[in-house]
């Protein structure tokens, strides 16, 4: 028996008669509980943001103003969007669960006891940590600004085109961003057709109205453009009193429906690349920038920062501190949005950036670790040992 615990000291971490190999067990443990947990509410906040994306882009679609083809493909460009940003609290809360649950069933106490204590804790954490910082870089910088980019040109696509298929009798339905607006009273019983057609346009600065029997959409067969055909109607253009304003009665009359150029589009500062980013001397671009960057660097300082949270020292409850882990990570988010407005300002330099938050949170986590061993209470003691 002595024999083999000298063996095991040689092999294993001095004094705790413990071999590497048993030590990495307990590493994929952890690394499986946490993986597994954020899994599960990874896939919790992807249902709940996608049931509430869906209902505000089927309401759209409802409108008129988002068109059915492109619905489901907004609504998961939307989703993808938030998956670097879901990740990091996603991990905090999944290492206090499992934390939390191992303190609940004593299993930490039994791991402390055989030499498991804090710095093997947070060696494991941060082996779980690190890929999934690298994973969330990758999602923030790279598919977060493309979804963003994708959506956005969806959505001025959609806005620009003129279809009268997703017209909604009864209601004003706004095309190509509010310069047409068509009101229709019902619709043909045999083909779409609408009637009593209600037509408010803007073209090179001059409002026209026109009213018709009837509406239909074609294609011309030549060109591939296509327009909206007006029939047995008025035309009124200018202003009612004055010697420019124009009365028409026609039989047929045609408007374009413009074709949208993606070259027009702007991106918002949120839809560029990083590339662009690093080389701009906008401060919005460089908090942006940093915004993205505080996404892994928030996931590790997290990651730390629920060690000591999920501990449940004796005589209080099993998830005492969940409640104060939960205003803390909001605190941080209300915090984050705050400098990036600073930034944005020019309140604080851009070599100060955001990445000051995460390390607030590791001084955090340190000072809570401090507090847990006691190390004020002995300061407090020699300081009383000293005065006296």
């Amino acid at each position: 028996m002595r024999e083999n615990r000298t063996s095991g000291s040689v092999r294993g971490a001095p004094g705790n008669g413990r071999s590497y190999r048993e030590m990495g067990i307990i590493d994929r443990l952890l690394l499986s509980e946490i993986l597994k947990t954020l899994a599960v509410i990874v896939l919790v906040i992807v249902l709940l943001l996608l049931s509430n994306v869906m209902v505000r882009y089927l309401g759209k679609a409802a409108l008129g103003v988002l068109g059915t083809d492109v619905l489901l493909i907004v609504v998961g460009l939307e989703v993808v969007k938030a998956l670097g940003l879901i990740i990091p609290p996603a991990f905090f809360f999944a290492v206090l669960w499992v934390l939390g649950r191992m303190y609940r069933d004593s299993e930490m106490v039994a791991l402390s006891a055989s030499g498991f204590g804090y710095p093997r804790l947070l060696r494991s954490v941060l082996l779980t940590a690190l890929p999934l910082a690298a994973l969330v870089l990758l999602l923030v910088m790279e598919l977060l600004p493309w979804a963003r980019g994708q959506v956005l040109e969806l959505r001025a696509q959609q806005a620009s085109r003129m279809d009268i298929s997703g017209v909604r009798p009864g209601r004003f339905n706004e095309f190509s961003d509010g310069d047409v607006v068509v009101y229709t009273e019902r619709l043909a019983e045999q083909g779409f057709r609408l009637k009593g057609v209600f037509v408010q346009d803007r073209q090179h600065g001059k409002l026209g109205l026109v009213t018709a029997e009837n509406a239909y959409q074609t294609t011309d067969p030549a060109t591939g453009e296509r327009f909206v055909i007006l029939t047995d109607g008025h035309r009124y253009e200018g202003t009612p009193g004055r010697l420019d304003y124009i009365v028409g009665r026609f039989e047929e009359y045609a408007l374009r429906i413009p074709t949208f150029d993606s070259t027009t589009l702007r991106l918002s500062h949120s839809a560029k690349p990083w590339q662009e980013l690093v080389g701009s001397d906008d401060p919005k671009d460089a908090a942006e920038l940093q915004y993205r960057f505080s996404a892994p660097l928030a996931l590790l300082a997290f990651g730390l920062l629920a060690v000591p949270l999920a501990r449940s020292p004796p005589r209080s409850g099993v998830y005492g501190r969940l409640i104060f882990a939960v205003l803390l990570y909001f605190t941080f988010l209300n915090m984050q949005h705050v400098a990036e407005n600073w930034l944005e300002d020019g309140v604080i330099p851009a070599w100060l950036g955001m990445w000051w938050l995460p390390v607030l949170m590791a001084m955090v986590a340190g000072l809570i670790l401090l507090f847990d061993s006691n190390w004020f209470a002995m300061q407090r003691r020699r300081w009383r040992t000293r005065s006296a």
